[in-house]
């Protein structure tokens, strides 16, 4: 027969589980004991699925609140009143990406800021232009003729 102890853990972890990491988020004190509201969502994944352990950054002039998504791809961060930039990253896969979202907060507010995220485009490379190499050529030869005639001297 199961302990006592046991019975307790299993019901919390599944307690836990089942919640998605909501119980530890909505028990969070507001923050550093002053007004402030709240910026929550989900993160969803190209295919549709949650993303969990996504990072969310809010960013307010130099101050950058930081919170990660659960298993439910959800997550809560509270941060004091102000406009910030929330921009999610997923370090698992950094080529997906999504549109960030600015945000204003007020005290006993509640946003919901929920990220799609997308494949980005691929990066251009600049070209190295055919007429550029002629340049730098020309330039190297000139180099090297004018540090030969110094020699000779």
């Amino acid at each position: 027969m199961l302990s006592l102890r046991l019975l307790l853990t299993l019901l919390v972890v599944v307690t836990v589980l089942l919640l998605g990491g909501r119980l530890v988020a909505a028990q969070q004190p507001p923050f550093n004991g002053e007004e402030g509201g709240q910026i929550s969502g989900t993160v969803v994944g190209v295919t549709g699925h949650v993303v969990d352990w996504a990072q969310i950054n809010a960013k307010n002039g130099n101050q950058t609140f930081e919170a990660f998504s659960g298993f439910n791809g959800f997550y809560l961060m509270r941060v004091p009143a102000g406009v910030y930039n929330v921009t999610v990253y997923d370090p698992y896969n950094p080529e997906y990406w999504a549109n960030s979202a600015n945000v204003t907060v007020t005290d006993g507010s509640s946003s919901t800021v929920d990220f799609y995220l997308q494949l980005q485009p691929p990066s251009t490379v600049a070209e190295f232009e055919p007429r550029l190499s002629v340049v730098v050529l020309i330039l190297t030869l000139g180099a090297t003729c004018f540090a030969s005639r110094r020699l000779k001297r």
